[in-house]
């Protein structure tokens, strides 16, 4: 029996999930720690799984790749409305299944066309299961590695295209990229490419990533308790990251992953969140999508001209702030460093056909006057491209176009010190610069700097917006109760 203050519709949700009977995964009931019902595949595992915390029903939610250990799927939310919840199972039973994976190492053998490379191959796989390994090589060709091979955990250039090594590298940070030895390639030797691929795998460490700049160097110690909202698009999920700041501290730190975005998952944060830190008086949420007085669209999430601040405030009777996560970003960056007083924040996420941009003027965030500075989905529509933008995005020469040509339109209308760019595709600044330099005079190009993470930027970026926000409540009021004194004086 599960320990639930509502123990009926606990129980109910419990054998609700327990009758999902599938032949594309196990189902079960765990007794644990914890109940839980359990769903399998060869390659992850999902997790219904039941607390009492506070004295609230909470069920946490979780689908994990069984190769990689990495959650494609997370959240966790008190349990009130069967409907929701059922609905929230069957999301993640939809993740489970989606999940592929192998117990073995996946090394993709990679070369101009993936002819050379298919028939070693077969002769690598052959002698793999022969000796038992927990090894799998497939092949592909280079100019499908950067829409396909992403699920791989070793990378092998064919040393033929060696000379992108350091490109492929740059791109595919957290893989294994390495130029296959030519002796061994062209002999196949495939005794020789195994123990060279094992060699590399045991020597290899995580690269190491441009560090964020230190948030310990903005003061925040006298600012009320918030909580602050990242919304992270990535190529495969959706990231909600939160925290909690009292008086500048982090009191927690909590994410959910997902598939999609829907405004009821923010609602399942702040119900959950706000219910365990009552004196939480403002609420910043940063987000892609347009947010114009309260309202949001945020069109890939069928989400149009939805008025979230009023029914968000009204439920909760806090004081909610909703900035794009482009401008956060900016802020966030320039309140860091304020080396430079003009900054523009290139925000393009993989696979995404536009970017955001988020611009600071003269130390101040421009948005506009409705919030459609950095917009770059409407700067699309006029550009003119070598070829359908579909295709750019595949190749790291194509996402050079995309970013050359909107940054062009940036330095043009702001003329900033610094742009700021988080794209993963984006290999090289020193080529880039020598792209928008055939637009651009050189002497007026700003500096270009890349950056690796963008989460510190939008939580530091979202405080700032709060403690903007007090000072003009603060002034407002201050200014009604002169008004209202000097009319009490007439």
């Amino acid at each position: 029996m599960i320990d639930a203050v509502n123990k009926e519709l606990v129980n109910e949700f419990r054998d609700w999930a327990l009758e999902q009977v599938n032949p594309e995964y196990t189902l079960k009931a765990e007794h644990d720690k914890y109940e839980a019902v359990v769903a399998e595949t060869r390659f992850a595992k999902a997790s219904a799984i039941f607390h009492v915390i506070d004295g609230l029903d909470v069920v946490e939610m979780s689908v994990v790749n069984k190769t990689t250990q990495s959650a494609s799927f997370y959240l966790h939310f008190e349990l009130k409305d069967l409907l929701h919840a059922q609905q929230l199972f069957e999301e993640m039973i939809s993740t489970l299944i989606k999940t592929q994976g192998t117990t073995t190492i996946k090394v993709l053998l990679c070369c101009s066309s993936a002819l050379t490379t298919s028939f070693f191959k077969e002769r690598l796989n052959s002698a793999a299961e022969l000796l038992t390994l927990d090894m799998m090589f497939d092949a592909i060709s280079y100019n499908s590695l950067f829409t396909e091979g992403y699920d791989a955990n070793v990378i092998l250039l064919a040393p033929q295209i060696g000379y992108e090594l350091k490109k492929v590298k740059e791109i595919m940070k957290d893989k294994l990229v390495l130029m296959a030895p030519a002796q061994i390639f062209a002999s196949y030797d495939v005794s020789g490419m195994i123990d060279f691929v094992n060699r590399k795998l045991a020597e290899n460490e995580q690269q190491k990533r441009e560090k964020m700049l230190p948030a310990e160097r903005m003061e925040f110690k006298n600012t009320p308790c918030m909580l602050v909202i990242a919304v992270i698009v990535e190529f495969e999920s959706i990231r909600f990251v939160y925290r909690v700041y009292d008086a500048g501290s982090i009191i927690i730190q909590d994410e959910v992953i997902k598939q999609k975005f829907e405004i009821i998952d923010l609602e399942d944060m702040l119900d959950y969140e706000l219910n365990r830190y009552p004196n939480v008086q403002m609420v910043c949420v940063n987000s892609p999508g347009v947010f114009v007085n309260g309202h949001m669209t945020f069109k890939s999430a069928g989400i149009f001209d939805v008025d979230i601040q009023t029914r968000f405030e009204q439920k909760y009777n806090k004081r909610f702030i909703f900035s794009n996560d482009a401008n956060s970003m900016a802020l966030g960056f320039y309140g860091l460093q304020k080396k430079s007083k003009n900054i523009s924040f290139y925000f393009h996420p993989q696979a995404a056909r536009t970017a955001g941009v988020g611009n600071v003027i003269n130390g101040r965030l421009h948005t506009g006057a409705h919030n459609l500075s950095g917009e770059m989905q409407f700067v699309y529509q006029v550009l003119s491209y070598t070829k359908d933008p579909d295709e750019l995005l595949k190749t790291p020469e194509g996402v050079m176009e995309l970013a050359a040509r909107y940054i062009v339109s940036i330095i043009a209308n702001m003329d900033p010190e610094e742009i700021i760019i988080y794209c993963n595709m984006l290999y090289d600044l020193d080529e880039l610069k020598e792209y928008i330099g055939h637009y651009i005079y050189k002497e007026y190009l700003p500096e270009l700097i890349k950056v690796d993470d963008v989460i510190e930027y939008m939580f530091i970026g979202g405080m700032m917006q709060c403690v903007e926000a007090l000072s003009r409540d603060k002034l407002s009021k201050t200014a009604s109760s002169y008004l209202k004194y000097v009319s009490e004086q007439n």
